[in-house]
C-alpha cells in the first residue's frame, strides 16, 4: 500500500533506525553492521564520501525494517545516479548490483564540482582530475561494461534519457547524490523520481543536510506516493 510522501515523513521518528558502526559509535531501535560492504582497494578515492552509502545498503540489509528495500544482487535493474565525483558509489553499485547481464547503470556528472567545492577549493584538491579518476576507478570495477557515464548536467540529461526510453517509468533503483543547494536537489527530485517504476527505490544522499532535507520533502510532498521511508543516519531510502 502506497501512502503521500508527507503521511510517511510524520511517521518516521518512530521507525528510523540509529545505526551503530563496528567502532560502537553511533551513526544514525539500534542495528549493528556485522555484514558492511568494502569497497576494493584497487579503486583510488581521495574523499571517503561514500561510507554513508555502505552504512545505508547494510541497514537495509540488516534491519528488520528494511527488508521491504532490501535489492537481490541478481535481479535485472536499471541504476541511475547523479553525482560521480570520483566513481566511488558508481563502483559499489557496478561491484555488488549490476550482476545480472542485461543491468545497466547510468551515472551522471558534469565534472565541474560543486559550489562547496569551489567556496573551499583547498579541502578538494583532487577537484581538477575527478573526470579521469572516475573513469579510471569505474573501468576497474566488476561490471563496467554495463556502466554508462554521461558528462553534462542532469537536467540537461534528463531530455535525452526521455526520448531514450519508451515508458514513463524506467528506472528501478534512483541514487540523487548531486548538488546540494536546495534548487539542484529539488530539479532533480521533480525531474527523475516520476521515471521511478512502482517498487523501485531511491536513495538521497546528505537528507541530513538542511537544504537537501528541504528540498527532498518540499519537492515529494508535492506529488509523490510511496511504501515507506527510512532514514539510515544521513541518507533517506524511499520505497516507492
Amino acid at each position: 500500500m502506497t501512502s503521500k510522501f508527507k503521511d510517511l515523513m510524520a511517521q518516521l521518528n518512530d521507525e528510523e533506525v540509529t545505526v551503530t558502526a563496528p567502532n560502537g559509535s553511533a551513526l544514525a531501535k539500534q542495528v549493528t553492521l556485522k555484514d558492511k560492504k568494502k569497497l576494493s582497494d584497487r579503486y583510488n578515492f581521495n574523499q571517503g564520501w561514500y561510507d554513508a552509502l555502505l552504512n545505508t545498503d547494510a541497514v537495509l540489509n540488516e534491519a528488520t525494517e528494511g527488508e521491504v528495500f532490501r535489492l537481490d544482487p541478481k535481479e535485472k535493474r536499471q541504476i541511475v545516479e547523479i553525482g560521480v565525483y570520483e566513481g566511488a558509489s558508481t563502483c559499489f553499485w557496478s561491484d555488488f548490483y549490476l550482476d545480472h547481464p542485461e543491468s545497466r547503470l547510468i551515472s551522471i556528472d558534469p565534472f565541474t564540482g560543486s559550489f562547496e567545492h569551489h567556496e573551499n577549493p583547498e579541502n578538494y584538491p583532487e577537484l581538477g582530475c575527478i573526470e579521469y579518476t572516475a573513469r579510471g576507478n569505474v573501468a576497474k570495477s566488476d561490471n563496467a561494461a554495463k556502466v554508462e557515464i554521461i558528462k553534462g548536467f542532469s537536467w540537461f540529461v534528463f531530455q535525452e534519457l526521455v526520448l531514450r526510453n519508451d515508458t514513463d517509468r524506467w528506472i528501478d533503483v534512483l541514487y540523487i547524490d548531486g548538488a546540494h543547494d536546495s534548487a539542484s536537489v529539488a530539479r532533480d527530485v521533480a525531474l527523475f523520481c516520476p521515471m521511478v517504476k512502482p517498487g523501485g527505490l531511491v536513495i538521497f544522499d546528505d537528507y541530513a543536510h538542511p537544504d537537501v532535507q528541504r528540498a527532498v520533502d518540499m519537492t515529494l510532498n508535492a506529488f509523490a506516493t510511496a511504501q515507506k521511508a527510512m532514514f539510515t543516519g544521513w541518507q533517506l531510502a524511499v520505497k516507492f
